[in-house]
């Protein structure tokens, strides 16, 4: 009897090792990190050596699979089996190997299917760009350092003749306690051309906004000014040092006093308007300034929309003291005599577009006009929500408890008389 309990013992041991080890293996606790590098296409790029990436996170560290022999313009995609999560990446480090250098067009973490780009922050200011070499007269050279920085504005330069600058413009990152980071400078924005910078100071979530001076008599015309949300997200952010405000922000010593700064701001109103696509007045040459109103009558403006054009999706944001659950209208006024005709808006309340009627029109209508030369009722658009929430269903009512009726004593027998 005791070898059978014996035998048996050791065979449900080793059932529950086979099981936990199906269950629990040991790489399941560890991360694969993917890291992706481009090698610059410059002559003296093209390395005879191997390079081996490491992946930091506050307290342990990883080595990732080598480079080897990076030649001119190609990309190199090695991984690193880390005890950390990639959320917990705080750097990436490439040490040089031997006298040869390697130059390196950009370093990316790519992190559930979208690329995150790293800055080299061994170089200062940090750079997109950075090269690996162990010349010992350029120290800062010795080892490639990569973070991902948490302060990342992307910046598209117009398409225009004057927006062709030649002055290099310093962007501020400013906290919501005012405390002001300098991110990295843009030198000579060139026409269509895009651009990055960043700064590492503090976390996103305490950025109140960017700040651009315009220096020495220069002007820089931006198309689009967007902060990077992580995870390949771009947010387009409201210029409200112009009035009303604008998303081309502009940016220029000569001109004007509200552009010689950019105030860059995140909106939290966010109305999207389509034009129709085949009406001829769609084409207008005006410029439009939808206005937002709270429940409480309280009005916002919102960015400008210059000379919508047929079947375009545009954007008109806010940066308003009240949050999109309490936008009650959007109101667009007609400018001059040109036409507009809107097919559809949209409003953006808890990251869902919904979409809004025109109520300037009887019955309320998707889509309406803003026309000074049409019907009374194209002077103005105002688009509502018109959707109302259910009302409460009342519980229904619990029977209070039958009161039990007092019990009414029976007749009394009287006794049979006695003889």
């Amino acid at each position: 009897t005791v070898s059978v309990l014996y035998w048996c013992k050791v065979r449900m041991s080793a059932i529950r090792a086979l099981l936990v080890a199906l269950l629990f293996p040991l790489h399941a606790w560890a991360a694969t990190i993917t890291l992706r590098v481009t090698t610059s296409t410059i002559a003296d790029s093209d390395s005879p050596h191997t390079f081996t990436p490491t992946v930091h996170s506050s307290s342990a560290s990883c080595t990732a699979t080598s480079i080897s022999n990076p030649s001119n313009g190609d990309v190199n995609t090695v991984t690193a089996s880390c005890s950390f999560a990639a959320a917990d990446i705080s750097q990436v480090r490439i040490p040089n190997s031997g006298p040869d250098g390697w130059y390196i067009a950009k370093a990316e973490l790519q992190i559930n299917g979208a690329r995150m780009r790293l800055w080299a922050v061994n170089l200062s200011p940090p750079a997109f760009e950075t090269w690996i070499d162990d010349d010992p007269a350029k120290p800062d050279h010795a080892t490639g350092i990569w973070e991902m920085l948490p302060l990342r504005m992307h910046f598209t330069t117009q398409s225009i003749t004057n927006a062709e600058s030649v002055s290099t413009f310093t962007p501020s990152f400013i906290s919501t306690s005012s405390a002001t980071c300098a991110g990295t400078s843009i030198a000579a924005p060139a026409q269509g051309a895009s651009y990055w910078s960043v700064a590492g100071c503090w976390a996103l979530s305490t950025l109140a906004r960017v700040e651009i001076t315009a220096p020495s008599s220069d002007s820089w015309e931006v198309q689009k000014a967007s902060i990077d949300r992580g995870g390949g997200t771009l947010e387009q952010w409201v210029a409200t040092n112009q009035a009303p405000p604008s998303l081309t922000p502009i940016i220029d010593d000569d001109d004007l006093t509200e552009y010689k700064k950019a105030v860059l701001q995140a909106p939290n109103i966010k109305v999207r308007i389509v034009t129709a696509a085949t009406p001829a007045s769609a084409d207008c040459i005006y410029t439009f300034a939808p206005k937002f109103i709270s429940k409480t009558s309280v009005v916002c403006d919102g960015s400008v929309v210059v000379a919508p054009g047929l079947g375009s999706s545009i954007l008109s944001l806010g940066v308003c003291s009240f949050p999109p659950e309490d936008l009650e209208r959007v109101e667009i006024s007609q400018q001059g005599n040109d036409g507009w005709d809107i097919s559809e808006l949209y409003v953006e309340v808890a990251s869902v577009e919904q979409q809004w009627w025109a109520i300037n029109e009887s019955p309320p209508a998707r889509s309406t006009v803003v026309d000074g030369d049409g019907a009374t009722r194209y002077l103005k658009a105002i688009f509502a929500s018109l959707i109302t929430p259910a009302p409460a269903t009342p519980a229904p009512a619990t029977p209070a408890p039958a009161t039990p009726s007092p019990a009414t004593p029976a007749p009394s027998t009287p006794a049979p008389a006695t003889p």
